[in-house]
């Protein structure tokens, strides 16, 4: 419970090569565009999973600030592109994965229409 009230909360959009990265712990937002490296197939949003944890880690340090003591945060994955038919087990795994690898101690998944930060925060928290 206490740590909750203290943990970072980051939302990622991920689309076809791309994390839209929001830190949205009730501060003002913070939004990092990722995608220098191709990570996404023609078949799979994450086809690359290396690259894909690497660009990831990446964009959350450039989100969340530096802090005496480095606390891991709690992601809200959101693939937007290439869900048509709803998610294999497959892909739950590796966002789920992919985020874990990036730093994450808590990973929850969105599938739906794209939230606002405050949606996003809400998300994080009830869960």
């Amino acid at each position: 419970m206490l740590r909750k009230l203290f943990e970072e909360k980051v939302y990622v959009k991920v689309s076809r090569n791309r994390f839209e990265i929001m830190k949205v712990s009730g501060e003002p937002v913070v939004e990092v565009v990722c995608s220098p490296e191709p990570f996404s197939t023609s078949r799979l949003l994450i086809g690359e999973f290396v690259r894909a944890e690497h660009e990831l880690l990446n964009g959350i340090k450039r989100v969340l600030p530096k802090k005496l003591i480095k606390r891991s945060p709690a992601v809200l994955m959101h693939p937007i592109e290439m869900i048509e038919g709803g998610l294999s087990e497959v892909e739950v795994k590796v966002l789920r994965e992919v985020a874990f690898g990036a730093g994450a101690h808590r990973v929850e998944l969105w599938e739906g229409e794209e939230l606002s930060p405050r949606q996003a925060y809400e998300k994080l928290e009830s869960a």
